[in-house]
């Protein structure tokens, strides 16, 4: 039975074959396949092959059919064996590895997609589809963002497809047939009824579609895949490339798809006026249709001259009653292959199907984003909204958390099924700021990405607010533009739960100020409070530290300022220091861009610190310059903390002898409190111990009968001065 999306589209791959006399098997064949009588053309076609194993002609027209009749089982092993017969064409290869990905062979497909590269590096789509043979093993796992759930109660035996938001319910297409309605007709190619569309007014599990009842749009032949407008009061729909039940063939003999338009009308409760629109051709097909937000853009597919594969995505503007010429919509989304059931959603994000991008199998469905006057970035959700068989017709709503779509997947009820989702994942929402008066900015571009890749790209609303939908435990960056501002990003990394950040925009040209707060030997100090202060006016300033250690400020010319950091430790016991240091502009021409690194220490009763780089004359106990601007800062930190008395220790290396030792490191403990005294400290507050050699910091021990092999490295470690916090507040 051939599958309704292969009726719809009427896209039916071309084999590759060759212009000689063929047997009577292969001609009653052909003749059926002309007929689209696939199961009896496959039949034929077997006779030959079973008559003559090496009939490659037969045997390629063989394997086609069974890929039509979506057999990809005995596809697979026609085309294996094709793969391997001497005067078969590269493109078999291409074949074979997309059977072989219908099937879940994901790593035989790869090497197959390889191997047709190697005969067409030219060809796009083989460069798209080959890779490694773990390229798909990612989207073949289940990232926990989406729950579906099939339409048990809608859906039939045969193929149910294609649904459209509509009036708080979906309309789709259904070819279950309709006593007593026009779908009563059988088509011949699938000995079903023909396509009509149904309308699910609450479109949940439980849910029982009814037929759209009046003289339309439901008529004799195929209406499948509609788009409404905003209010509900226009339709636009696929059929048949019919007039007046009668047949408008193309050069080939072929009735092809077009797009209808419908006005609703309230007093007859029915759709009327149905016409067909100005883009519509004979000769090739216009199909699926779908709406933008306002209704001025009607995107759809089309096999027109001009096309890159089977199908391509196609947009055109409204012109009034009209629409303007058919633009596609590019080689980043468009392939070699099949692109099909395009929906552009609220947030402008377009989704569609197609075979010609690495993928779990037949029709996958991807989201695409417009960028840099282009959609680009065809994004695969993986599973489990794609599977290894076809998955399309995907719709979601405005917040983009629930929708329906298509598949003929495993466990179904018919051919094709409806299916609901649900989606999770996590937000990462915030806004943009003006950096100087936190004014919200709206219109600002911000861009979600993940690497090089853009995900998501929007426009922030009136109060400079914009929201992503991402996947969990990865990491992206989240970047914001606006004319006459400065760029601003902030990293977002292995998310497990919804985040918000904020994005503050510097005016271009000025002088700003990039500011980190680190921990002393540790990191970033989030959530630290960075507060300028300018000197001349008293403007105050203030910005919380984020992971990304970025806190930024526009200051003015010829300013000074003076800047600090705080953090509540959240800890009776201990407390973070508060740096804080001068700054000035004067000796700066716009544009220019400042950045200061502050150093937070955490302290707490009882912790031991080490004073770095105090150093001695060798023997002497003596306050070097160099040791007195490390003492300098055991000064700011007793005066920031009034409270605050410690017990201020010396200790040597193991080298000289103990008595000496004690004696010489007590001395150098006090020439340190009397320094600290001479500079305004509390002698109540300071207690000076010498420890010599008593607490080596390793086994550098060398007293008496122990012998030392350590280097004067590490004896060094040992030569230290250290204060020990006794109190505190």
């Amino acid at each position: 039975m051939i599958r309704s999306k292969t009726i719809l589209s009427i896209i039916l791959m071309a084999a590759t074959v060759s212009a000689s006399a063929q047997s009577n098997a292969v001609t009653r064949g052909d003749k059926n396949f002309a007929r689209f009588e696939f199961s009896a053309a496959a039949e034929n076609y077997a006779r030959a092959v079973a008559k003559d194993a090496n009939n490659l002609i037969a045997r390629e027209k063989l394997a086609h059919t069974y890929v039509l009749l979506e057999d990809h089982v005995n596809a697979e092993a026609q085309y294996a064996l094709i793969s391997k017969m001497p005067k078969a064409p590269a493109i078999d290869q291409l074949y074979y590895g997309l059977e072989l990905r219908a099937n879940g062979k994901y790593g035989e497909a790869q090497k197959a997609f390889n191997e047709y590269l190697k005969e067409a590096p030219d060809d796009s789509r083989a460069k798209e589809l080959s890779g490694p043979e773990d390229k798909v093993s990612s989207l073949a796992t289940d990232n926990r963002v989406f729950e579906v759930t099939d339409l048990r109660a809608a859906n039939t035996e045969t193929s149910d497809m294609a649904p459209a938001f509509y009036k708080g319910g979906i309309i789709f297409s259904s070819n279950r047939g309709h006593d007593g309605g026009a779908s009563h007709h059988e088509d011949a190619w699938t000995s079903r009824s023909f396509y009509d569309l149904y309308q699910l007014s609450a479109a949940d599990t439980l849910a029982q579609p009814v037929y759209i009842k009046g003289r339309q749009p439901n008529r004799k032949f195929h209406e499948g895949s509609a788009t409404f407008t905003a209010d509900g009061g226009e339709m636009y729909f696929t059929r048949s490339n019919y007039v007046k039940s009668k047949a408008a063939k193309s050069k080939e003999k072929i009735v092809k798809l077009q797009i209808m338009h419908a006005d609703w009308s309230e007093a007859k409760k029915q759709w009327v006026n149905v016409k067909p629109i100005n883009l519509n051709n004979s000769e090739y097909n216009i199909a699926h249709p779908s709406l933008s937000k306002d209704g001025n853009k009607l995107y759809f597919i089309s096999d027109m001259p001009g096309s890159l594969g089977g199908t391509d995505l196609y947009v055109s503007e409204r012109r009034g009653s009209s629409w303007g010429a058919p633009v596609n919509l590019g080689k980043d989304v468009n392939t070699q292959g099949r692109e099909m059931f395009p929906f552009i959603a609220d947030d402008n994000t377009l989704y569609y199907a197609s075979d010609g991008l690495t993928g779990l199998g037949g029709l996958d469905i991807y989201s695409a984003t417009y960028t840099g006057g282009k959609w680009t970035n065809p994004q695969n959700p993986g599973t489990p909204i794609n599977t290894r068989w076809d998955d399309f017709g995907y719709i979601t709503n405005a917040k983009n958390t629930a929708g329906y779509l298509t598949s003929n997947r495993e466990r179904g009820k018919g051919e094709d099924d409806l299916y609901r989702f649900t989606r999770s994942g996590v937000t990462i929402c915030g806004a943009v700021v003006d950096a100087q008066g936190k004014a919200p900015l709206a219109g600002a571009e911000v861009k979600l990405t993940e690497g090089d890749n853009l995900i998501q790209k929007k426009k922030t609303g009136e109060k400079g607010e914009f929201c992503f939908t991402a996947l969990p435990n990865k990491s992206y960056k989240v970047s914001a533009t606006l004319k006459e501002y400065e760029t601003n990003s902030t990293a977002v990394s292995n998310i497990k739960s919804n985040q918000n950040v904020q994005l503050q925009l510097t005016k271009a040209g000025g002088i700003t100020l990039t500011v980190c707060v680190h921990q002393r030997g540790g990191g970033t100090v989030e959530g630290a409070v960075v507060e300028l202060t300018n000197k001349r006016t008293g403007a105050v300033k203030t910005c919380t530290i984020a992971a990304d250690c970025k806190c930024k400020f526009d200051l003015d010319e010829e300013a000074d300022y003076r800047l600090c950091a705080s953090k509540e430790s959240g800890n009776s016991k201990g407390s973070y220091t508060h740096p804080c240091q001068a700054l000035t502009t004067s000796d700066q021409v716009a544009p220019a861009n400042l950045y200061e690194n502050m150093e937070m220490v955490y302290l707490e009763e009882n912790m031991t610190v080490k004073i770095d780089n105090l150093y001695y004359d060798m023997g002497k106990w003596d306050i070097r310059p160099d040791a007195a601007i490390e003492l300098d800062k055991v000064v700011a930190l007793m005066k920031e903390f009034p409270a605050m008395q410690i017990e201020l220790s010396s200790h040597t290396d193991c080298r000289g002898t103990m008595l000496a030792n004690d004696e010489l490191s007590t001395k150098r403990a006090q020439a340190c409190v009397d320094y600290l005294i001479a500079n305004g400290i509390e002698k109540s507050r300071l207690t000076a111990i010498g420890y010599g050699e008593r607490r080596l910091v390793n086994n550098c021990a060398c007293e008496g009968k122990q012998k030392s092999t350590c280097t004067d490295e590490e004896h060094a470690a040992n030569r230290r001065t250290e204060f020990k916090i006794v109190k505190l507040r």
